[in-house]
């Protein structure tokens, strides 16, 4: 299998309900999102036709279906309790229908260090 990722940044805002401690205040973040697709080797004469996704494809509908719902907004509006884990569950969701089997892993980064996968 080939696997190729593709990485998104976006800034939004969020608070986590009933949580003890800072995130319980609403803050924001620079979110950074990596998707991740995987599909056939390529064969022999065929580069083309044997691409895993064209990546101005993933682009396209990580854009429309999950960016320019997350850019610039309060999260908490999407879903409950916006954690980093919830977040990469949601994008999963979001993208399945899309690209389905190949859909491999979702990867939020809520900071540089601090990061949930769902695969």
């Amino acid at each position: 299998m080939l696997t190729v990722t593709k990485r998104f940044e976006f800034d939004y805002a969020h608070f986590l309900p009933g949580y003890e401690g800072k995130c319980s205040r609403l803050h924001g973040h620079r979110g950074v999102l990596e998707v991740e697709v995987s599909g056939p080797p390529l064969e022999a004469g065929e580069v083309y036709d044997s691409m895993v996704v064209d990546f101005g494809v993933l682009k396209g509908v990580v854009k429309d279906k999950i960016v320019d719902k997350l850019d610039h907004t309060l999260v908490n509006e999407l879903m409950h309790v916006p954690t980093a884990e919830n977040m990469a569950r949601w994008v999963w969701r979001e993208l399945r229908d899309v690209f389905g089997s190949n859909l491999v892993k979702i990867r939020v980064y809520e900071t540089p260090n601090s990061w949930a996968e769902f695969s």
